[in-house]
């Protein structure tokens, strides 16, 4: 299966997906799971544009995440091939070890620009982005905190997400599952030059943010980067600012 520098792209983009909401079952199955439609959307695209006109089942889970499905075993077989992987799969095995699921040398190889759109879908599907705060006792003042993760349990896999975003200039660190940019100059070239799939919103888990859109909150994040002290003295509880926060989104 020839490709050339477009259909690379859309395929890195397709295996990012795969790698983070995806899976790849038995030798059979390509799915995705998301609450998000627009990225469905995405996904049936670059299915059809790489592999030609396949039929998709799609349904509700019982948690309400919709699943989209593709069936065919000649689509799972140039998938694999083509991307030089033995499976997709990126769950821990009985055994207790992980499968070796790792970065197709292809995307490594991608010029910068194609990379950065296969980390735009990894950290749409499984990244998130936050603002939070909290009092710093010692300044005596309110202490805002931006933070943009990538969550991936696969060591090997997250070794390999965290030395793409190294080549294209990121400053990542790994804290526990979760590859973390925090610095300003990370922050702003992410919203610069990745930022979130339009439509893609903050999960559940997030107690203030959740339902906004990712790209709401990553706006804000830069918003925020040049608040001084000053501006924050007025605010008497932590509830207040988060108020005054979300006021801006």
């Amino acid at each position: 299966m020839k490709m050339d520098n477009e259909r690379k792209e859309e395929l890195a983009i397709l295996v990012g997906l795969l790698l983070t909401d995806g899976c790849v079952s038995s030798q059979r199955f390509v799915i995705f799971h998301n609450r998000c439609e627009a990225m469905h959307e995405l996904f049936q695209k670059l299915i059809t544009k790489i592999f030609g006109n396949v039929h998709f089942t799609q349904r509700i889970e019982a948690n309400g995440t919709k699943r989209t499905q593709v069936s065919s075993k000649p689509l799972v077989e140039k998938l694999l091939s083509v991307c030089n992987l033995p499976t997709f799969r990126r769950k821990r095995l009985e055994s207790g070890k992980f499968p070796p699921v790792k970065l197709p040398e292809f995307i490594k190889e991608l010029p910068d620009e194609s990379k950065l759109k296969f980390i735009q879908a990894i950290f749409s599907a499984d990244g998130s982005v936050s603002v939070s705060v909290r009092w710093h006792k010692r300044n005596r003042s309110w202490e805002i905190r931006r933070r943009i993760e990538l969550t991936c349990k696969h060591p090997d896999l997250r070794r390999d997400f965290l030395e793409l975003l190294k080549s294209v200039g990121f400053s990542p660190r790994i804290s526990g599952d979760n590859i973390t940019l925090e610095k300003k100059k990370d922050i702003l070239k992410f919203a610069r030059e990745v930022a979130f799939l339009p439509g893609v919103k903050v999960g559940r888990d997030s107690s203030i943010w959740s339902g906004f859109e990712k790209n709401q909150v990553l706006t804000l994040a830069v918003k925020t980067l040049n608040f001084t002290k000053k501006q924050l003295e007025r605010f008497k509880t932590k509830e207040d600012v988060i108020a005054f926060l979300k006021s801006l989104v």
